[in-house]
């Protein structure tokens, strides 16, 4: 894939909408040094390029009652591995599936209720999937910070 052309004002609003996607035009403008026209034109450029794919939410869902936060490791036979996906992304339990090298094909990132519901899910519903051979949960115990990708590259930046 062809790499887009960024400048240096395109990356700061880039940054700051990373670090927080509800900041308003005119914030952005005044942040960046640029009219709030040409923030919006900037924006729609990274928007077409794919550059800023959506815009989401960090949701907290245990407390929406989903105490459980996990990710599965799924081994696919190839020839079902188109099918298991689709039907995997249609289960509401499951919020993102990322393929991977390793001993599996897929990672799945996972919610559930309670730990009878993720049994539920990983014994019975899971294993209707026609081509799945093997499947390896971890539960997230503890979430940690996102770190900022935009954050300095330099080696003495990461001992400071």
């Amino acid at each position: 894939m062809k790499k887009v052309k960024v400048d240096n004002i395109d990356v700061s609003i880039i940054r700051a909408l990373y670090e927080n996607s509800r900041i308003s035009l005119s914030e952005l403008s005044a942040m960046a040094g640029i009219s709030i026209t040409a923030v919006r034109n900037r924006l729609m450029k990274v928007l077409k390029y794919g550059i800023i794919k959506r815009f989401s939410s960090d949701i907290d869902f245990s407390k929406l009652g989903y105490q459980v936060h996990a990710l599965t490791g799924i081994r696919i036979e190839p020839r079902f591995r188109e099918d298991a996906m689709r039907r995997l992304l249609n289960n509401w339990r499951v919020l993102k599936m990322y393929e991977v090298t390793g001993d599996f094909d897929i990672v799945a990132e996972i919610i559930a209720e309670n730990l009878l519901d993720l049994r539920e899910f990983l014994t019975t519903e899971m294993y209707t999937i026609p081509g799945i051979i093997k499947t390896n949960t971890m539960i997230i115990l503890k979430s940690y910070v996102t770190l900022n990708p935009f954050r300095s590259k330099s080696p003495t930046a990461a001992r400071e």
